[in-house]
């Protein structure tokens, strides 16, 4: 059976093409291919039970030893793999994709989320080693304690009061023990696991933070700091009760990690101009990279980069974790906003507010080289002649004041569109041709 790894591991509706035939097929092969101990977590999706039961039935089978760690954040699982040993970590996760969506992040020993099949068989033929001294078949219950030790250490002068919205997902246990554990005050809002997520989906959006914008207000909270599905991201909420452009967020984090460091600093394709512009200020270098945790942590070591965030706020701070991680992201802005001495909301002044359009479309099937080039095309005319054009992570075009991605997703079967311009009126005017020129090329359309 072939496992299809997409940007962020395998991924899909449950029960197909993600059900319980895949989540034993995985098993197997680590257990096989790789070894054991195995990590393993899940978020508390509807269906996360079932593909862990399946899970399981394969590892003991194998004779594998597997740490369950029950419902814990994928950065946390990504830890413990690598504090405690493990030959890998699977985390049973959809992310911040709807309800009906499940799969599996895997992870090396390092805590390295693997992204392509291949992968899995890195380390074939070592498995002997852990077997010896040890009955055939075994779960061990793990906890969470090097991960929440080494939060703790961080530490804040500031009496911070913060609000925090897990939204239903996999940090409402862990990351409110955390928080609590370094922060002076703080209040907790849709904390009860539930994989419907009802309170406001697992995916934070600027909509769906204004339910804690609102109890930042009405707790007088100096922030408000809100969590996917699986506690890899995490949305900052100002102490006005305003959630900002993420992007602005990312861009006021490098320029206060410029400080130190110069980097050079990964950012995907889609991130704002605003990056680059306060980059500039504290002449450090962004560069633009691929979508996709493992990608990215890929492309951060191989051009030596120290950081790599997203505007959606999956950042990856490598000196303390290689995976995405909310929880510790939120503290580490707070100790920049700290260090500033200033407050959330003052410390995007500086960072210029463009104006970005999101947009996806349907897909039936996949775009092919020659329907890309035929987009690329269409929309370079929408941006100008003297645009630039870049195709190894996405189509992307750009000129001085605008620029346009398209996408495919490697999650679900859509398009993803992102267009900015430093104009409001020409954002609307190239997501609105852009969303013609697409539509009319993967209709076969295409009008020359």
């Amino acid at each position: 059976m072939q496992l299809n790894f997409g940007s962020s591991g395998i991924r899909g509706r449950y029960p197909d093409p993600v059900g319980p035939d895949v989540a034993f097929e995985l098993a197997k092969r680590l257990a096989h291919d790789i070894g054991d101990p195995i990590a393993l977590g899940h978020d508390p999706r509807i269906s996360s039970p079932t593909l862990k039961a399946a899970f399981l039935a394969a590892a003991l089978e194998s004779s594998a030893l597997v740490r369950d760690y029950g419902l814990v954040p994928t950065p946390v699982l990504s830890y413990q793999t690598r504090s405690q040993s493990a030959r890998c970590g699977a985390m049973i996760t959809a992310s911040h994709n709807p309800a009906e969506y499940n799969g599996f992040k895997v992870f090396n020993s390092n805590g390295e989320a693997l992204d392509d099949e291949a992968e899995l068989h890195y380390g074939k033929g070592r498995k002997e080693t852990y077997q010896q001294h040890r009955p055939r078949g075994h779960v061990e219950i793990g906890n969470t304690r090097e991960y929440e030790d080494r939060l703790s250490r961080l530490s804040f002068t500031r009496q911070w009061k913060v609000v925090l919205d897990p939204g239903n997902g996999a940090a409402c246990l862990l990351a409110p023990r955390v928080y609590t554990n370094v922060l002076s005050h703080v209040t907790v809002i849709n904390s009860v696991p539930d994989g419907a997520f009802p309170a406001r989906g697992p995916e934070p959006t600027q909509e769906s933070m204004k339910m804690l914008g609102r109890a930042v207000l009405e707790t007088g909270a100096d922030a408000g700091i809100g969590f996917d599905g699986d506690g890899d991201r995490m949305f900052m909420v100002d102490e006005k009760g305003v959630c900002p452009l993420q992007d602005r967020v990312l861009g006021f984090y490098i320029s206060y990690l410029a400080q130190h460091s110069k980097g050079p600093f990964l950012v995907p394709l889609d991130a704002s101009m605003a990056v680059d512009t306060v980059a500039e200020k504290s002449d450090a270098t962004v560069i633009r990279g691929p979508v996709g945790d493992a990608k990215r942590l890929r492309e951060m070591r191989n051009m030596r980069g120290t950081f790599t965030g997203v505007p959606s706020d999956a950042w990856i701070h490598p000196e303390f974790n290689p995976c995405p991680d909310g929880v510790l992201s939120g503290l580490l802005y707070l100790s920049a906003v700290e260090e500033s001495q200033g407050t959330v909301s003052k410390t995007l002044i500086e960072v210029p507010r463009y104006h970005m359009l999101r947009r996806s479309l349907r897909l039936n099937r996949g775009i092919s080289k020659q329907a890309l080039t035929l987009i690329a095309g269409q929309v370079r005319k929408v941006i100008g002649e003297g645009s630039e054009i870049a195709v190894k992570f996405g189509l992307r075009i750009s000129s001085q004041d605008s620029w346009v991605l398209v996408r495919q997703s490697g999650t679900e079967p859509v398009v993803r569109l992102t267009c900015e311009s430093k104009r409001a009126e020409d954002a609307e005017r190239i997501m609105r041709e852009t969303v013609r020129a697409v539509r009319r090329v993967l209709k076969g359309r295409n009008q020359r």
